[in-house]
């Protein structure tokens, strides 16, 4: 029996120790084995991780050379421009001094470059202010007068000078009472005139011209006969003793043609005198010529007529006109500009 039961127990324990191996224990193995090849896997990636950390890590350390490299670089430029604005500095504090240098020189430059520019300038305007008044008071000639005068004040205009001030303020009341002056306009009433002188030669002249008084012969056949040929002259010359016409009372004075063209020659010449009075600028003699040519008019010529009324209207129209308008008197600007040049003077 013994036997029996050791039997059974060695039968056993080889059957524990041999083929019969546990499940749990293949499951274990696998679990383990399969974390082993996780953690393996982890690792792995854990370690590229780590690789890729210290890539970024070096390249942050490159960077951060880079940037210590370039902050050193802009310090030494910061350092570099602060002191040339340090010495930009101190060189604009000169400049005031500079400046103020700068003006005097220029100052004196000026005064030397614009005091033979002010004394030419001052006797232009003289001269011109001059020429203005002696056209003026010589020749009454309005427009060459203001034409000078505005010259002048042009000049005067050209340089800084305060000393003419004055001068030009009474220029500007010159020029304005010249301006306001109402100048005829000679030409046309010189073409004018000259247009009635060449009208007089055919004006009609009251009174019968002698040409005119005598009878008109009436052109007539002659006769064939000699015997009536003398009857005919003898009836024509027993006509001519008698001879009646109906005259007008104011023309029934008999004129010959020197008495008309002398008629119209005076008249022509009282024309003439008005035509050179206007070109005198005489007012006096103007209307005179004017008045005594349209009294000529009126007395020997037929008034009756459209040519001698129109001459007597357009001699009417001439006479209102002023040729010679009161004119201002100028000159106290060119005074005034001869003090300030005297003033000016090196003498004075």
């Amino acid at each position: 029996m013994s036997t029996e039961i050791e039997s059974l127990t060695t039968d056993l324990s080889t059957r524990r120790t041999g083929s019969g191996v546990s499940p749990m224990l293949f499951a274990f193995a696998g679990l383990a084995l399969l974390l082993a090849v996780y953690a393996h896997w982890r690792f792995g990636q854990f370690d590229e991780r780590i690789d890729r950390v210290r890539a970024q890590v070096g390249e942050l350390r490159a960077g951060q050379d880079r940037l210590a490299s370039q902050v050193g670089t802009l310090g030494t430029r910061l350092d570099e421009s602060n002191a040339q604005l340090r010495g930009q500095v101190r060189s604009l504090r000169e400049v005031p001094v500079q400046m103020n240098e700068l003006g005097q020189n220029l100052a004196e430059l000026r005064a030397r470059t614009e005091t033979p520019q002010r004394a030419w300038v001052r006797a232009e305007a003289l001269y011109l202010l001059e020429l203005g008044a002696r056209r003026l008071r010589l020749e009454h000639d309005v427009p060459t007068a203001i034409a000078a005068m505005e010259s002048a004040d042009a000049r005067l205009a050209t340089v800084a000078d305060p000393a003419v001030a004055e001068v030009r303020a009474q220029l500007a009341r010159e020029l304005a009472s010249l301006r306001a002056v109402n100048v005829p306009d000679l030409p046309a009433v010189l073409a004018r005139l000259t247009a009635l002188e060449v009208l007089t030669a055919r004006l009609p002249v009251l009174g019968v011209p002698i040409a005119s008084a005598r009878r008109a012969e009436r052109p007539a056949d002659e006769p064939a006969g000699r015997l009536d040929r003398v009857g005919q002259r003898i009836a024509q010359a027993w006509r001519d003793l008698f001879s009646y016409r109906r005259v007008d009372p104011a023309t029934t004075r008999l004129l010959t043609t020197e008495e008309m063209s002398l008629r119209r020659q005076h008249l022509e010449l009282l024309l003439f005198a008005a035509r050179i009075a206007a070109m005198q600028e005489d007012e006096a003699a103007y209307q005179q010529s004017l008045q005594a040519a349209d009294a000529w008019l009126e007395q020997f010529f037929d008034g009756n007529e459209p040519e001698v009324a129109a001459a007597r209207a357009e001699i009417g129209a001439l006479g209102a006109l002023d040729i010679d308008p009161a004119r201002p008197e100028v000159g106290a600007a060119a005074q005034l500009l001869q003090r300030v040049i005297r003033a000016g003077s090196p003498q004075s």
